[in-house]
């Protein structure tokens, strides 16, 4: 996985939190041009550093890691992770709504 990658899909999750990276610089403790400087493929986090921002984010380093997430496109992502946080009766409606659209 490369650095740009990695940035996507960090920029991803935080996006599917309604997180600002001011937001997410603070929970880590760490300025907001750090957070960017990952999202934009500028720099790597450290294994450390990523796991605390994957944890701030609901996600963690295999799923973060899996073959699986690698492939999906930044759009994917968000609404996995918009999903997760939907009650089972929310995510059987939005099921069927998406089958209607389908």
């Amino acid at each position: 996985m490369d650095n740009n990658r990695i940035g996507v899909q960090l920029r991803a999750l935080r996006k599917a939190q309604h997180m600002t990276t001011q937001e997410v610089a603070d929970k880590v403790n760490v300025s907001q041009s750090y957070i960017s400087r990952f999202e934009n493929g500028k720099a790597l986090p450290d294994i450390g550093m990523l796991e605390n921002i994957l944890t701030v984010l609901g996600s963690n380093l295999s799923t973060f890691f899996s073959s699986e997430l690698e492939e999906m496109p930044e759009d994917l992502i968000q609404l996995m992770h918009t999903v997760k946080t939907l009650s089972p009766d929310a995510r059987r409606k939005l099921n069927e709504f998406l089958q209607l659209v389908k």
